[in-house]
């Protein structure tokens, strides 16, 4: 059932043959490039509540009589939350990747979604457009996660409102996600799916996201034959395509 696109992670013998020498080097440098920003962005996703928990647990030892055990436990349970959570998505980058089969089923796609956003939190104004009988044949719990993440994302950087949409395309269910926020800048449209990338570091980082959800679901998109771009948005704000192939007629 799932399917691997064939992306930047190619081999270096199946760079040079996909084209001219000058081409194949300046893909391969890219390719490196991109490597080397995801090990320096996971060290320091890593070594930040490392390096915070260490503090912390340092302190309580060289000061014990000034420690609040409460406010200690709870503060150090959360830099474990954050990297617990990061070894949990690179966990699942790798499941992925492997392309390791899962058990599918058919789903419409337009209740999956309903079913999510009723989980979420919403900060902001919501409106739902969801075409039923659009049926996917996919992987649930992979499925759900993918929403749950594009739905974050929208959610966190409206302003106001969020529009989310399902409709039949050419062999495909679509999901359309849009935000009134500050949308994204055309040159990063394709960086907004690295992992760990963020347009604003500082405000993501502190709103607890480990910057792998974008990248999380496209992969879950491309496992199973789909895919994720960011399109342009008819309105300010970002808007997000996620499309599956539909399932076979029985």
């Amino acid at each position: 059932m799932f399917r691997r696109a064939v992306r930047l992670d190619l081999h270096e013998d199946e760079l040079l043959a996909g084209g001219g020498l000058d081409d194949a080097n300046r893909r391969l440098r890219e390719l490196r490039d991109r490597q080397r920003r995801c090990a320096a962005d996971l060290s320091h996703e890593l070594r930040t509540p490392l390096t915070a928990l260490r503090t912390r647990l340092e302190d309580a030892r060289s000061h014990p009589e000034d420690a609040i055990l409460p406010a200690l436990l709870e503060q150090t349970l959360g830099d474990v939350d954050r990297l617990e959570s990061i070894v949990t998505d690179l966990l699942l980058l790798t499941r992925l990747r492997a392309a390791e089969p899962g058990s599918t089923m058919r789903l419409d796609l337009g209740r999956l979604v309903r079913d999510e956003a009723s989980l979420q939190s919403w900060g902001c104004g919501v409106h739902l457009s969801l075409r039923p009988g659009v049926v996917v044949e996919v992987a649930e719990d992979l499925v759900r996660r993918a929403l749950a993440n594009l739905l974050d994302n929208a959610v966190r950087h409206a302003r106001t409102r969020v529009r989310v949409e399902v409709r039949r395309g050419k062999g495909t269910g679509e999901l359309l996600v849009t935000d009134d926020g500050d949308g994204i800048p055309r040159g990063q449209w394709e960086r907004v799916f690295d992992p760990f990338y963020r347009l604003d570091a500082a405000r993501s980082r502190a709103q607890g996201g480990p910057g792998l959800g974008l990248t999380i679901a496209r992969e879950i998109a491309e496992a199973h034959g789909g895919g994720l771009q960011v399109r342009d948005s008819p309105a300010p704000g970002a808007f997000f395509l996620l499309w599956l192939p539909l399932a076979r007629s029985d």
